[in-house]
């Protein structure tokens, strides 16, 4: 199960990144938040993966796991 995480987590950054680059060939502009975000966003990696790998059960993960697929999968077939 902690695999499938793994995979989840790697295959969110590398879409986001994917994400990221598409929007600079249009000529985005960054938000001037754009640091606290990024700090948001690493804190929140760091303790998601400690909480999964360390306080979270199987079960508890599964279902976490369910909930982000889902809500992703959602994301790209209609938003």
């Amino acid at each position: 199960m902690k695999e499938t995480a793994a995979v989840s987590a790697a295959f969110i950054l590398v879409n986001s990144i994917s994400g990221l680059v598409g929007q600079f060939t249009q000529g985005i502009q960054l938000a001037p938040e754009i640091g606290f975000m990024l700090a948001a966003a690493i804190t929140g990696g760091v303790i998601g993966s400690y909480m999964g790998s360390y306080k979270i059960s199987e079960k508890a993960l599964r279902y976490s796991l369910s909930v982000v697929l889902t809500f992703a999968s959602i994301k790209l077939l209609f938003l």
